[in-house]
């Protein structure tokens, strides 16, 4: 059996990716909290007579130039409680969930949280070190809450049910971050942004599959040509890896 099976793929892909990013940023991913400051959220749920909603924390980076490196602290508990953190890269759109953030089923004000981060290019990771406290802003329901990085330290805190690019998302800016780089800047220079993570190694992998009758050969080979066009964008290249001669 190849190393190339979608499923394996796949999280071979997201592994290296976050590997990737990691070694970019210089240090390793901040990983999510799952301790909210339960008892401080559940006093001040009480004392509003109204009930918390258990939600996720995400984010999302437009900066073409930059990742980012951050922290989220819930600033009802003292000291203030770590509720989230991630590695961000270039055009990251969203999908690393973190666990769990309290957030009243009715908003209320003074709900606060403070945000530290750092940021990063391909070469180095810069010295300037960023804090701004914000105030969840007013929704209609709980939803996933977003920490969106913008271009020159501009920061945003998002409560929505959808990511970037769909309906629901409440962004200032409604693009995934690709389509925004797209609408601002020459497309070489959106692609160099973006991290390949097609595994070239994968040679013949297509060709095993056919020949091993594997049912799921056509989606799989769909999916893996896919990934290579969007980081190769060279569609005799991406044939030639995938439907050439397999090699063990």
């Amino acid at each position: 059996m190849p190393r190339t099976d979608i499923s394996h793929m796949r999280a071979h892909v997201m592994f290296m990716l976050l590997c990737l990013v990691a070694a970019l940023v210089g240090c390793k991913p901040v990983a999510p909290m799952t301790n909210v400051g339960a008892s401080a959220s559940s006093a001040h749920a009480n004392q509003a007579g109204d009930a918390n909603s258990s939600v996720m924390s995400d984010s999302v980076n437009y900066m073409h130039e930059r990742g980012v490196k951050y922290t989220l602290y819930d600033l009802s508990t003292t000291p203030p409680t770590a509720i989230g953190g991630s590695i961000v890269d270039m055009l990251g759109t969203g999908g690393e969930k973190g666990c769990c953030i309290s957030l009243p089923k009715t908003w209320r004000p003074g709900i606060k949280l403070r945000l530290v981060w750092d940021e990063a290019d391909r070469q180095q990771t810069y010295p300037e070190k960023y804090t701004r406290d914000f105030e969840v802003p007013k929704y209609d329901e709980p939803a996933d809450l977003y920490v969106v990085f913008y271009p020159k330290n501009e920061v945003e805190i998002v409560v929505s049910k959808g990511e970037p690019g769909h309906p629901d998302w409440k962004g200032r800016v409604k693009e995934t971050p690709w389509e925004s780089c797209l609408a601002h800047h020459e497309r070489k220079v959106c692609k160099r942004a973006t991290a390949r993570i097609f595994d070239t190694n994968a040679k013949g992998v297509c060709t095993y599959f056919k020949a091993e009758n594997r049912p799921d050969a056509d989606l799989n080979c769909q999916a893996l040509m896919h990934q290579c066009m969007q980081d190769y964008e060279d569609e005799s290249f991406c044939k030639e890896i995938l439907f050439g001669e397999y090699k063990k």
